[in-house]
């Protein structure tokens, strides 16, 4: 399972979706969670004037601990954050449907 998430989710990113396929979100806080998907447009795409600075954020999240990338999201404008969060959560989404897909049936 972690190397299909690793094609998925390069760098450090793959282990904080694992650790998300369990419920427990470490670079995000619940408020922040909740107010990324209140209004009709939580399922939008990021913003095009977003895509840099969640760009690098992603970066950071698949390069450095888990610390320095909380501290590059912290630095995100509102819509960008919300955005990676959304962006997260899509993520979340297809690894927790590869996840099925490669469980094994009886």
């Amino acid at each position: 399972m972690v190397e299909k998430l690793a094609t998925l989710a390069p760098g450090r990113l793959s282990t904080l979706l694992v650790q998300g396929l369990r419920g427990h979100h470490p670079l995000f806080d619940a408020d922040a969670i909740r107010e990324a998907f209140e209004g009709e447009d939580s399922d939008a795409p990021v913003a095009r004037e977003d895509a840099d600075e969640v760009g690098r954020a992603l970066l950071a999240i698949c390069r450095e601990p888990p610390k320095v990338a909380r501290g590059a999201i912290a630095l995100l404008t509102p819509s960008a954050r919300t955005s990676l969060i959304r962006l997260y959560f899509r993520l979340l989404d297809r690894a927790h449907s590869e996840k099925r897909r490669a469980a094994p049936t009886h």
